[in-house]
């Protein structure tokens, strides 16, 4: 049976809040940049909570109660976005010389068993993030193909992290102590690896998610993927609400929500039964949903598209999990009968095969980016054409064709007439 749009609701409240936030903190940016009143802030957020206490009590209809709560909220945005102005609303402290010593122990193991210079450069940069010593000529082949999110720490380097702390920690029996314990150990492997890696900004999204996740299990809280993302970049903006100008965190969300709504819709339309057919279709699904959604804010910002972003995507997104895996195992493996070095002679050779393949279908005629354009009329109207596609391929209701096929003439008819 089909949920009602007041389960759905029930169902994502930190949806719907932090959606309320962000939009106070955009018309905090736009109306009120230059106003850094913190008592202000405090006098909006004690009467927006003394309305809202007002509200729960009164008898006030549904409709009203539901409205006055997305205005509180709202306001309340727009009170951490002035309240932030100059410093940031909250800051942790974290052991930065037992990370340092973690961090250089990687470091000095990567540099001992693989010499070469390029492959030692790329290793460090896909495991650590460190760029200081990764060849120009790569780097921009991954910038060229679009895939130079692939030497950015991010989700799929820690989805590696934490699902082998997940399968070691299985072990433990399912008691209330020991499930605590898990959770301390998964934790502080994913924070610990987050500070390693500096904590750059796309690992910090990727380490929020999976604590917010793993805390919610831990809990026995049903998990909402929707929820979780919305969760994440709530309080990664009530850490710094600067945040929402970043396109990084843009690009982040976007791709996990693209795969989320779309990845099963996709992947459902060819069935088939051959392992490696379903591989080479999931990993493909994966790529277009997640660039279905992420083309208007690469374009918006950068004005231009790489040309075998897909392409690149499919078939380099795999070998690089290859070797994420291969340099996980390389750091933990012991030094015993020369391992670790025959490990890392076996990862140089493949890091150089890959950057060979990069640089070959980089060199290809095709490979290149397409000037493109695109305004903040066209982004909206993109995303809401998408929205409607996708209503369609989840409800298969004919209506939602009806209304993208209207939103594609009215636009056509405006273009028409120039007034876009």
């Amino acid at each position: 049976m089909e949920k009602s749009n007041a389960h759905w609701k029930a169902a994502h409240p930190f949806l719907f809040i932090s959606t309320s936030f962000i939009l106070g903190i955009l018309i905090g940016n736009h109306f009120f940049k230059a106003v850094n009143t913190p008592i202000f802030s405090i006098a909006i957020i004690a009467s927006g909570s003394l309305l809202l206490l007002g509200i729960r009590l009164l008898p006030i209809p549904f409709l009203l109660k539901g409205f006055f709560f997305y205005c509180i909220l709202i306001s309340w945005g727009i009170a951490i976005h002035m309240a932030t102005q100059e410093k940031n609303l909250i800051q942790i402290p974290y052991p930065k010389s037992w990370v340092d010593f973690c961090r250089n122990w990687v470091v000095q193991k990567i540099n001992t068993t693989i010499v070469d210079k390029e492959a030692n450069g790329f290793s460090l940069a896909l495991l650590l993030g460190v760029k200081s010593d990764l060849n120009k000529s790569v780097l921009q082949a991954y910038t060229q193909l679009g895939i130079i999110h692939i030497v950015a720490i991010s989700g799929m380097h820690l989805e590696i992290i934490f699902k082998n702390l997940t399968r070691i920690t299985n072990f433990l029996p399912r008691r209330k102590f020991y499930l605590g314990l898990e959770l301390f150990i998964v934790l502080s492997g994913v924070w610990l690896y987050t500070f390693m890696a500096n904590a750059s900004p796309s690992i910090v999204r990727a380490s929020v998610f999976f604590s917010i996740y793993f805390i919610g299990k831990y809990l026995q809280q049903s998990i909402v993927t929707l929820n979780t993302i919305a969760t994440g970049m709530l309080i990664l903006l009530l850490f710094d609400v600067k945040n929402i100008d970043n396109i990084g965190l843009q690009l982040s969300y976007a791709a996990v929500l693209g795969i989320h709504l779309f990845y099963p819709l996709f992947f459902k339309m060819l069935p088939m039964d051959n392992p490696l057919l379903i591989f080479l279709w999931s990993n493909l699904c994966v790529s277009f949903s997640a660039q279905l959604i992420t083309f208007p804010i690469l374009v918006f910002h950068f004005h231009q598209m790489a040309t075998m972003v897909i392409i690149s995507n499919f078939i380099m997104v795999p070998l690089s999990n290859i070797l994420l895996y291969s340099l996980v195992v390389l750091v933990a493996c012991p030094p015993i009968f020369q391992l670790p070095h025959i490990l890392g002679q076996w990862i140089q050779y493949y890091v150089l095969w890959i950057n060979a393949s990069i640089r070959f279908i980089d060199a290809q005629p095709i490979s290149g980016s397409i000037p493109m354009h695109m305004d903040k009329i066209q982004t909206v109207s993109y995303y809401i054409a998408l929205w409607l596609l996708y209503r369609w391929l989840l409800k298969k209701k004919a209506f939602y064709l009806v209304y993208l096929l209207g939103l594609m003439v009215i636009y056509a008819l405006l273009k028409l007439f120039s007034l876009l």
